[in-house]
């Protein structure tokens, strides 16, 4: 009976963390690669990592935050307290003085319907 607990305990901490994926799309056009920094949400996302970018001197064109394919069972292990993150972004390209620059199309967050 205990071993059936301990399974069904654990099948429900792992289907029920979901997953998480935040993207912000600034519309300056990109000003190269894009870069990638790890970080953690602690105690169900009470406290999160920044993104520090010092050789973003313009700015982000995007950025998105999301859990990487292991962050659920690392989750589930800490009951909660430990979510990995991993942030992609990119760099905003700079804007020159002569004429305005149109910015990059930016994608609508939902898909519709």
């Amino acid at each position: 009976m205990a071993r059936l607990l301990t399974c069904s305990l654990l099948l429900v901490s792992l289907t029920l963390t979901g997953c998480f994926r935040m993207s912000l799309r600034s519309g300056a056009p990109r000003g190269g690669a894009p870069e990638e920094q790890t970080g953690a949400s602690l105690v169900a996302g009470l406290t999160t990592s920044n993104v520090v970018a010092p050789e973003c001197q313009h700015g982000f064109s995007r950025v998105d935050v999301y859990w990487p394919w292991w962050s659920p069972i690392v989750y589930a292990a800490t009951f909660g307290i430990v979510a990995p993150l991993r942030t992609e972004y990119v760099c905003a390209e700079a804007t020159e003085a002569a004429g305005p620059v149109r910015p990059e199309p930016v994608p609508s967050s939902h898909s519709p319907l």
